[in-house]
């Protein structure tokens, strides 16, 4: 019985492997022309020499019949010469073209301030509803186990949110359930791609921490969300 429960797991890992190995990279520069394969739309302009900006952008993921269709990560950095370079990384889903579902968004600035923001699309691609956020200092964001860990490395998205929050008690200094500091700031609330309320801050290294979440309904409809995403 166990040699039998053995193989079959073995041949659903196999036949895992080879479906994903099975798809493609996209070729050419046309995307439109893209489909059923692995995308990465890029690119770089400028120079950093002379006090000058060098601007690079990127967006890989799935496409299909030329559109972003499954999880994508993107972003925006612009490196400097004379000041620290700084940039954004987002992830999430997109479903023919627009985003949907739960994404990620997050500033970093080489050793100064940054900050995750992440919350839900509509199927309208536009902001709906509680978006949670984390602000603090680049060199504050380190993992489980004290090292520096930077938002590229754990995603910009849910298990991002997961390592720096204590959704039992969001705004003391317990550490999270997975062993990252608790770095949760505050709820902003958006309808239809506009903001429409913020709640009070709490955590925060500028501002004043005087905020209370953990048994507010919109903190708990945001905590769902990410309880609930599934990959």
């Amino acid at each position: 019985m166990n040699i039998k429960l053995f193989t079959i797991c073995l041949l659903l890992v196999t036949s895992q492997v080879f479906a994903l190995d099975s798809i493609k990279e996209c070729k050419g520069t046309d995307v439109s022309k893209w489909d059923n394969c692995i995308g990465n739309e890029s690119t770089l302009e400028g120079s950093a020499d002379l006090g000058q900006y060098e601007t690079s952008t990127w967006a890989k993921g799935f496409y299909k019949d030329g559109k972003k269709h499954g999880f994508f990560d993107e972003g925006l950095w612009v490196r400097r010469h004379d000041i620290s370079s700084d940039g954004y990384h987002e992830a999430g889903h997109y479903v023919n073209g627009v985003r949907q579902g739960l994404w990620g968004y997050c500033y970093f600035r080489q050793v100064s301030y940054t900050y995750l923001m992440i919350g839900n699309y509509n199927e309208k691609g536009q902001r709906d509803g509680p978006w949670g956020e984390f602000n603090t200092y680049d060199q504050s964001f380190r993992d489980k186990d004290g090292n520096y860990s930077s938002f590229m490395e754990t995603g910009c998205h849910v298990e991002t949110a997961l390592l720096y929050l204590n959704k039992d008690d969001p705004c003391s200094d317990k550490k999270s359930p997975t062993g990252g500091d608790n770095m949760f700031t505050n709820i902003n609330l958006y309808k239809d791609g506009n903001p429409v309320g913020f709640g009070p801050v709490c955590n925060h290294p500028i501002l004043d921490t005087n905020g209370e979440y953990k048994d507010t309904s919109i903190f708990k409809e945001w905590v769902q969300l990410l309880e609930n995403y599934e990959d």
